[in-house]
């Protein structure tokens, strides 16, 4: 009778470990699908999707639903950027994500190479037509040095970023590094894959798109907005 009741017991202890580690191994599966993104590709050009936004404090003058992820098939590789809206009917970016592109989407729509127009000298680059129903608007009123700005841009992980910056000078890009002729440099650092991403002032009007960033130092390049073809 006591050995009945202990394998009883030891029975039951079996069943309830079993039944703990079930339980944890469901939880585990559950926070790694969590983090997980639905996207859609083909073999050549991966079509992605923004997970979510994340906004910096004191970051919100930016309209986040007019800003998608470029993604261009070249010769080397894919590459990817950012890119965003304008009320006048382009889409900005940067050139050095289309140069070269055998072809090239804004998020999940195709784009027309031959509606591409690039300027080498700025790094910057058109696309007629509107693929998001959010716009930006253009403006071409100089930012002064000291002055808060908010830039965004589309890193590796698919999440738009948004952060506050301040404009530190407008000088030659020669200085950190690239040859551009005129750029703003911002205090804030952009991450891979912010090239084309816009950078705006406090009522929400692009005045700069991002081209770069000065590895010793971190501040991020961008191109006045007056350049954009």
């Amino acid at each position: 009778m006591r050995r009945e009741q202990d394998a009883s017991v030891r029975l039951k202890i079996q069943m309830l470990i079993g039944c703990i580690f079930g339980f944890l191994v469901v939880v585990m599966i559950g926070a790694a699908s969590a983090d997980e993104t639905d996207s859609q590709s083909s073999p050549a050009l991966p079509v992605e999707s923004v997970s979510a936004v994340v906004v910096a404090a004191g970051a919100d003058s930016l309209d986040t639903n007019a800003l998608g992820r470029l993604s261009a098939e070249t010769p080397t590789g894919i590459e990817r950027g950012t890119a965003f809206q304008l009320d006048d009917g382009r889409v900005a970016s940067v050139a050095h994500v289309l140069l070269d592109a055998r072809a090239a989407r804004a998020d999940d729509q195709v784009v027309d190479l031959e509606s591409v127009t690039i300027t080498r000298q700025h790094d910057l680059a058109s696309i007629a037509g509107d693929v998001w129903d959010h716009a930006l608007t253009a403006s071409d009123v100089p930012v002064d040095v000291g002055t808060g700005v908010v830039m965004g841009g589309i890193p590796r992980d698919g999440r738009i970023a948004v952060v506050p910056a301040t404009v530190i000078a407008r000088t030659s890009g020669v200085d950190y590094g690239i040859g551009r002729p005129d750029v703003y440099v911002l205090s804030a650092t952009a991450d891979l894959g912010w090239s084309g991403g816009p950078v705006v002032n406090a009522d929400g009007d692009v005045v700069a798109i991002i081209v770069g960033v000065e590895t010793r130092t971190g501040v991020t390049l961008a191109v006045p907005i007056e350049y954009l073809p």
